[in-house]
């Protein structure tokens, strides 16, 4: 890796100096292609695990190329399945408790209440006659005073156990209340937004591609133990290669961040569509504080040139020559 940044720099001051010294006369003898010239160079990223857990697979390999959702890496997920179908269980159970709410009270359970409402009135019917039958022995001193208060205690208990089957019977047909189905449909989303989690977290123990790719390094192997945020593969996009190019400061007028521009290879003759994606505030290879006329054509600014490759037919660290549309 040190050896590759001290080619890039070495080449970088190179491709400055034939930017600044190469006329079109020069050119011409030297064969060297017109354009601003750089290095290609990939992005590369660096894809860990955000759970931790023991690794069961690494099905790829350094130098394999990759499609967007290829599997890279992969955790133990026992637990987390585990996990997933308790909460599975419990949004299950949610949605029955919600839905017999709302269905409301069976009509055998009605009919069988209002039977049981019928009898209950019937038995206040006869119980009020046997007060009033011994209020009038207790009057004629048929009877004594104990055994009209027992009917009239009967009387009580009687028109009571209407009263509360009468209740059950309304209670029933008006169905659940407002606030119960809320809160049943509160407790169904909690359970709702476990499982989803659950969901996710089982996702995760599941590296994917979230892009074209050559991977460059593995670091781990099945049955280690990851931490969280430890590396496990090591990616370059490949579609996408960048190449820093120096840009004279007198033609900066033309090299702006957006415009569209072309690159080219030695070993291809077709250029390959790219965009200037940044270009440095700051010039470089000259002391800032020579601004004469003389120095200041000679002063280069580094400028970000993004290419686009989906055929995967450039490699990294060959030598590129841009040219940036006027």
């Amino acid at each position: 890796m040190q050896m590759r940044t001290l080619q890039r720099r070495a080449f970088g001051a190179l491709a400055a100096l034939a930017a600044l010294l190469g006329g079109p006369g020069c050119r011409q003898r030297s064969g060297v292609p017109e354009g601003f010239q750089g290095l290609l160079e990939y992005d590369q990223r660096v894809i860990g695990f955000e759970l931790s857990g023991r690794v069961r697979e690494v099905p790829v390999h350094r130098g394999q190329v990759v499609k967007s959702g290829d599997i890279l890496a992969r955790l133990d997920d026992t637990l987390g399945m585990a996990a997933r179908d308790a909460r599975q269980a419990e949004l299950e159970a949610a949605r029955a408790d919600l839905a017999l709410l709302k269905a409301g009270a069976r009509r055998e359970d009605i009919a069988a209440a209002v039977a049981d409402l019928g009898g209950a009135e019937s038995s206040e019917a006869l119980a009020r006659k046997d007060a009033a039958r011994k209020g009038l022995l207790l009057r004629g001193n048929a009877i004594t005073r104990a055994e009209a208060d027992q009917a009239a205690n009967e009387l009580d208990q009687a028109t009571s156990r209407r009263a509360s089957l009468q209740a059950r019977v309304a209670l029933l047909r008006r169905g659940a209340r407002p606030e119960e189905i809320a809160r049943a449909e509160a407790n169904l989303q909690s359970r709702a937004s476990a499982l989803a989690e659950e969901k996710e977290r089982v996702a995760r123990y599941t590296l994917r591609a979230q892009g074209p790719g050559t991977i460059l390094d593995v670091t781990v192997k099945p049955g280690e133990v990851a931490a969280p945020g430890t590396a496990a593969v090591m990616m370059a996009d490949i579609e996408h290669p960048y190449a820093d190019v120096f840009v004279p400061e007198g033609k900066l007028a033309v090299t702006q961040a957006g415009a569209r521009a072309e690159a080219r290879v030695d070993a291809l003759s077709a250029p390959f569509p790219a965009v200037v994606e940044y270009v440095s505030p700051e010039t470089e290879f000259t002391p800032k504080f020579l601004f004469s006329d003389r120095e200041r054509p000679n002063l280069v600014v580094r400028v970000r040139v993004r290419v686009e490759d989906p055929g995967h037919r450039l490699h990294s660290g060959v030598p590129v020559f841009v040219r940036v549309a006027r």
